[in-house]
């Protein structure tokens, strides 16, 4: 009886409940869906997807535009939100092609911005600003407040990574005016915070980032995306100031909240940049668990940045621990993958990094091959730097040369204008002849004095581009045109010397060329930034030039590498002048701001006198410093290693210097002396690399 009573209310309710036709028929709110989607989005990205799927197969393909036009735009930005990017821009172009068959002017120029986001995140940063100005242009005047800011956020992005801090931090801050007091709208403003928090990192300034993060995580409720990004940020930026145990719980927040909102390519570049952390504090088999975790998960969403810095650090963790034939594959792999992409400074860092775990492992001459590499990329990017700001300052005398010209021009009109009216008014009245003569000569003498003025301002800028030419922008030092045009004019005078001394019979001093190069530097660039590297330049080159006769000549010879040329020196003095030099620079600490900065010199001295009639000339000298000075670097550094005497003749020696490329046949052919700098504090710890952090995914490469 009990069970017949079940099957009968069983039987009722189904008879009572809608049929499938009924249920279909029930209307659907989308406005309150939208709304209970969002905040489903807060803690359940995924769940909320599901939700939007239901919702649009609950509307059907009879729905009102609106309807259609909502849940499209939530499922968009919902797919974006969870990394799902390729989804998110095939909803745009949907989005744009229902808002142009229904005429939504404002509609379209929203979803048109979904293909300026693929541009910018595909790197094609010309044609996305190309895009969003015709955008701009082209949109109607009742565009909603979503596309404003998503305007402004998208010219901030562009402008970011271009480099351009100053005006993507403008941009931004003009999207977050527009969503200041408008409610519901917390998620936009954190989002907005968090790429204010990346333009403050990139520019070098974490105090203004962690400031600029507390602002973002006190927007609530916001999703798990921003809430993710900012605590990354905020680490990055703790782990920059050196507050390390503050930046790796933030590190465990920003990666327990990307776990928890199921962002695969987030969890990897956290927890890569969690293996950079333990890397830096030569905790290397921490490191390695976390970037084999990295790893995995950046194989499953197939992102080769991540993908690459995981494989870095791991390979950097395994050599740490002296397993090198295990973590060489993985760092000679990407170190060939920049080579291919030629990311030269991604491609400098893993060169510093790899030739510093060489040489504390001892082997010397594997690490030497590294630095010649190094120095080379250094060089060519100094030069490209060098050639830019010439160029920049060219077009910039050009400009004032041609505003000159054209403010003469305008006088001369004047001029000409004056005469015209002068001659009518003779032709006039005579009897002003006298006046007019006399006005006319006033304004030829006015002209004239300021003709002069602007000669003479041309003639100050025409010295002041001279001295720039001969002279480097930051130190102050001669440059190498400096050097080369003083080595031209000495040749035939240096041939008469050497005529008259050798009538005479007298022993001259001799040209002396000391090549210097500052130890560790790419290390110091990374651990306290360029500003500061900029000040330890300066700082050397000034105890350099303190350090030296007013005869000698102290020549910034590119990056960190210094030249002293000292004529008629006593070779006696020789190795006087090179322990005054390594003192004068490794003695005391440079002053960072921050902190001391323990800074010492590497150098090569070439002070020969040539046998008559050899072809021995200042490159040949210079070439051979560059030798002495790579001797140096392979014997510990902090030192100056002095070619005393040719053991045969210098076409011999140069021969082999130049079939060698590690110099081993050239040592038995060479004296050399050793001067060793002053001793170093070994409790002081020397130089460690830090990452810097790009647009976007905010990822760091290893360091050791």
């Amino acid at each position: 009886m009990v069970f017949a009573y079940r099957l009968v209310v069983v039987l009722l309710v189904a008879m009572m409940a809608p049929g499938p036709a009924a249920r279909a028929a029930q209307p659907v709110d989308v406005r309150a869906e939208v709304a209970r989607i969002q905040r489903l989005a807060e803690d359940a990205p995924r769940q909320a997807l599901d939700r939007v799927a239901a919702a649009r197969r609950k509307l059907g393909p009879d729905a009102s535009y609106e309807d259609r036009q909502a849940l499209l735009r939530v499922e968009a930005w919902l797919r974006e939100d969870v990394g799902q990017l390729d989804a998110s821009y095939a909803l745009a172009r949907t989005s744009l092609q229902l808002a142009l068959d229904h005429g939504d002017a404002a509609g379209a120029a929203l979803a048109r911005l979904g293909a300026v986001r693929e541009m910018i995140d595909r790197r094609r940063l010309d044609a996305a600003q190309a895009a969003l100005d015709k955008i701009v242009k082209e949109a109607p005047a009742n565009v909603s407040l979503t596309f404003k800011v998503s305007v402004e956020r998208m010219r901030g992005d562009i402008l970011n990574l271009r480099a351009k801090f100053d005006l993507a931090l403008a941009a931004y801050l003009r999207g977050l005016r527009l969503l200041q007091g408008v409610p519901g709208e917390s998620g936009k403003r954190a989002a907005l915070y968090g790429r204010i928090c990346q333009v403050y990192i990139n520019a070098d300034n974490p105090a203004k980032a962690i400031d600029s993060a507390k602002l973002g995580l006190a927007e609530r409720p916001m999703p798990l995306r921003p809430l993710a990004s900012l605590h990354f940020t905020r680490a990055v930026a703790l782990i920059r100031l050196g507050r390390g145990e503050e930046g790796i719980a933030a590190f465990e927040q920003a990666l327990a909240t990307a776990m928890r909102a199921g962002l695969l390519g987030m969890e990897a570049a956290i927890r890569g940049n969690i293996a950079d952390y333990y890397l830096i504090r030569h905790d290397y088999v921490r490191a390695e668990q976390e970037s084999r975790k990295a790893l995995v998960v950046s194989d499953k969403v197939n992102d080769q940045n991540v993908m690459q810095m995981a494989r870095a650090n791991l390979g950097f963790a395994l050599m740490g621990q002296g397993r090198f034939a295990e973590g060489l594959p993985y760092v000679d792999g990407v170190i060939a993958d920049m080579r291919k992409g030629k990311l030269t400074a991604d491609l400098e860092a893993m060169l510093d990094e790899k030739g510093r775990m060489l040489e504390r492992a001892g082997q010397y001459q594997q690490a030497l091959t590294i630095v010649r590499e190094q120095q080379a990329l250094q060089q060519q990017s100094a030069r490209v730097a060098r050639d830019r700001a010439i160029a920049a300052l060219q077009e910039e005398f050009d400009a004032h040369r041609r505003s000159q010209q054209i403010v003469l021009l305008q006088r001369e009109n004047k001029v000409k204008d004056a005469e015209l009216r002068n001659r009518r008014t003779v032709q006039f009245a005579t009897t002003f002849a006298a006046v007019l003569t006399v006005l006319a000569g006033s304004v030829v003498y006015v002209m004239y004095r300021r003709a002069a003025r602007s000669n003479a301002r041309l003639k100050e800028l025409n010295a002041q581009l001279e001295f720039g030419s001969t002279h480097d922008a930051l130190t102050g030092l001669h440059n190498r045109r400096s050097l080369t045009n003083r080595m031209a004019g000495r040749i035939q005078d240096g041939r008469a010397e050497r005529r008259d001394s050798a009538r005479n019979g007298a022993r001259d001093g001799m040209d002396c060329f000391v090549l210097m190069d500052i130890d560790h530097f790419k290390s110091i660039n990374d651990r306290w930034g360029h500003g500061v590297g900029d000040a330890v330049l300066v700082d050397v080159a000034r105890r350099l030039a303190a350090a030296v006769r007013d005869t000698d000549m102290v020549v910034r010879w590119g990056g960190e590498e210094f030249m002293v040329f000292a004529p008629a020196m006593d070779p006696g003095r020789v190795a006087g002048m090179a322990a005054r030099l390594l003192e004068a620079v490794g003695s005391a600490p440079v002053d960072g701001g921050s902190c001391p900065i323990p800074v010492t010199l590497t150098a090569g001295i070439v002070a020969l006198r040539p046998l008559p009639g050899e072809a021995f000339d200042w490159q040949c000298a210079v070439r051979l410093a560059d030798w002495a000075l790579y001797e140096g670097k392979m014997q510990g550094r902090n030192q100056a290693r002095i070619v005393t005497r040719l053991c045969a003749s210098a076409a011999t020696v140069m021969a082999a210097l130049e079939r060698d490329g590690d110099g081993a046949a050239v040592r038995p052919l060479l004296a050399l002396d050793c001067v060793h700098g002053p001793r170093q504090d070994a409790a002081r710890p020397a130089p460690s690399a830090a990452r810097d952090v790009g647009g976007g995914a905010l990822s760091l490469l290893a360091g050791a």
